[in-house]
């Protein structure tokens, strides 16, 4: 019987850390970003879905391909092809996160809720850019190679890997540290100074929820 490769759900966290970062960046300060925040979220986000359909592209004429055929392989490359556009995609984005890291670590802009914030998606991104790396090298092989194979291995790096990062992102879940600072106009309307959405100040306090700005 011929394996079949799908699609994991990996990509819903992805989503969310794509749009958690832009949040992430109005609150510390649109400044100290390389781009505008939803520059980040559209770029990767559309990356993400390009990187889907490599997969899912390859996996149906895998699927459909006679099992050692010219085809098959065809696919299987293809989905390979995918695989590694998103591990060149997700290290592109750690670079730049690491990047507005150091630059809001250099204007000493902090805050405890934020922060852990933060920990959550680094902790999603890392589980997520292991099992990127992991599924292409599973696939470099075939079917048939012995990394394919490993049940163990692919538990470890497969499915703990994405229920780490969805835990991550759904312990440490955004809507109660980013309130109303989900909404992007919002949040540029209130940031005439800089506060976190836990209210502690990072330049200048704004105005108390409820005190028009």
């Amino acid at each position: 019987m011929q394996p079949q490769i799908i699609p994991r759900a990996h990509n819903k966290p992805l989503t969310g850390v794509y749009l958690c970062f832009s949040r992430i960046i109005i609150i510390y300060g649109e400044e100290l970003a390389r781009f505008k925040p939803h520059t980040y979220t559209r770029i990767f986000i559309c990356s993400d879905i390009f990187a889907l359909v490599l997969q899912a592209a390859g996996g149906a004429i895998t699927d459909t391909a006679d099992s050692g055929s010219s085809l098959q392989q065809t696919g299987i490359n293809i989905m390979i092809a995918g695989l590694a556009f998103q591990v060149v995609s997700l290290t592109i984005y750690i670079v730049l996160c690491a990047d507005f890291a150091w630059r809001v670590r250099k204007a000493r802009r902090s805050s405890r809720e934020t922060l852990r914030q933060v920990g959550s998606i680094a902790a999603a991104v890392i589980t997520i850019y292991v099992r990127s790396i992991f599924r292409v090298a599973e696939l470099q092989g075939g079917f048939n190679s012995s990394l394919a194979n490993d049940q163990v291995t692919f538990m470890i790096l497969e499915g703990a890997m994405v229920s780490i990062a969805s835990l991550a992102l759904t312990i440490m879940h955004p809507g109660p540290i980013f309130r109303d600072f989900w909404k992007l106009a919002y949040a540029r309307a209130r940031l005439s100074g800089r506060t976190s959405p836990d209210g502690v100040p990072l330049e200048i306090k704004v105005e108390p929820k409820g005190v028009a700005a």
